[in-house]
């Protein structure tokens, strides 16, 4: 996996540098830029599959630098990496493109699970992103994050949908006929008040379903 770390704070770099290269699950190839000018060029030199991104840089900050990354190259993958845990902030990277938001304290095996999550085509918020994205000052911004509406099974199969695999691929998986994958699918919108299947991907990405192994 070949990532570019873009952030203005060398020890930062250096930490996240020696704690990915001490991972057993994962093989990386670590590129680095001090700021989202710099980040540009390098994307334009080398093919790289994810991007750990700060925010707030001088000459060009995380926001924009996401936006003109993703506009270019549709396949390279942002994960932004931040002190910072302000709605605002979460939404602007999430509209720039960023496919993940963790903050810097989060641990070693949950950033490279985002990794992992991310190089395989999802999206990944941590705990604490998801539940600020739910709930600013009271109010709710997302679908409800009561998951006890739904059943042990609801939940998996929530889970397989949201990873974007078929109903019929589910039913073989889960050794389910479609027709009873159908009506979970069914009773999932109906129970969360949801019109279609993007409305079930939200759902749960802001509650963590994704996030569970």
């Amino acid at each position: 996996m070949r990532i570019l770390l873009v952030d203005d704070h060398k020890l930062m770099r250096d930490g996240i540098r020696y704690t990915l290269n001490l991972q057993d699950k994962i093989k990386v190839k670590i590129d680095e830029a001090e700021d989202g000018d710099y980040a540009l060029g390098m994307v334009d030199l080398f093919d790289y599959d994810i991007v750990l991104m700060d925010i707030n840089m001088p000459v060009l900050n995380g926001i924009e630098t996401t936006k003109k990354i993703t506009k270019k190259n549709k396949t390279c993958k942002i994960i932004a990496l931040s002190m910072h845990n302000e709605d605002s902030l979460i939404r602007n990277m999430m509209d720039a493109g960023a496919s993940g938001y963790l903050l810097k304290n989060t641990g070693s095996e949950e950033l490279v699970k985002a990794l992992l999550t991310v190089y395989g085509g999802n999206n990944y918020y941590s705990n604490e992103v998801a539940l600020t994205l739910l709930d600013t000052n009271g109010e709710k911004k997302a679908p409800s994050s009561d998951k006890s509406v739904l059943t042990k099974r609801e939940a998996e199969i929530l889970k397989l949908i949201a990873e974007e695999w078929t109903n019929e691929e589910i039913a073989d998986m889960l050794h389910l006929s479609k027709r009873t994958v159908d009506a979970h699918r069914y009773n999932m919108l109906t129970k969360l008040n949801l019109k279609n299947t993007a409305g079930l991907v939200k759902y749960a990405i802001f509650n963590g379903i994704l996030n569970k192994d």
